[in-house]
């Protein structure tokens, strides 16, 4: 166990700890006791944080959300500001095909996170603001139309991509995506 009961970086730990075990395990892996043993506290710690297993959820989908901000903002911030469509669809693939290859086991958890919130009410919220990420970023280059579009596109490339028995390549991705612009 990591230090006493004036541990300030605790409830992060637990989180932190909750994200790994969904990403190696998944959602179904998360109980108190798996949680507290893979932070290194006592079994105690989990429940004093968080009073249920939603509320445990509903933190880690919080951070994996923040992340997958972080991640959005990065690959938005860079891109010129006068991207051309083209090229805006090339960067979008690079980054659509790196969350299927490089970024797997994550995109898995991301993806388990946000489908949770069709079950759990308490996630549901959340999952609608995760499809929002892309989105908004790409609302800032496009029509609301083809935004949305493309948002729709990238999320079901990469589901699809997650299941086949290959990775796909940027220019498969990228030419779904340019499609999608030209209506």
């Amino acid at each position: 166990m990591t230090r006493g009961p004036n541990d300030p970086a605790r409830r992060e730990r637990i989180v932190v700890a909750a994200v790994e075990l969904m990403g190696r395990d998944g959602l179904h892996a998360i109980t108190h006791r798996a949680v507290a043993a893979r932070a290194g506290v006592p079994l105690g710690s989990t429940t004093y944080y968080f009073r249920d297993l939603d509320d445990l959820l509903l933190a880690a989908v919080d951070l994996a959300l923040e992340q997958s901000r972080a991640r959005i903002a990065a690959w938005d911030a860079a891109l010129p500001p006068d991207a051309g469509a083209a090229e805006v669809c090339r960067s979008l693939a690079v980054m659509t095909v790196g969350f299927v290859t490089e970024h797997a086991a994550r995109t898995v958890l991301d993806y388990e996170l946000y489908a949770a919130g069709l079950r759990r009410r308490p996630l549901r919220a959340r999952s609608a603001e995760w499809i929002g990420l892309l989105r908004t970023a790409l609302r800032g280059r496009f029509d609301a139309l083809t935004a949305d579009a493309l948002t729709a596109a990238v999320d079901g490339f990469t589901l699809q991509a997650l299941l086949a028995p290959a990775p796909p390549t940027v220019d498969a991705c990228e030419a779904l995506l340019r499609r999608v612009v030209a209506g």
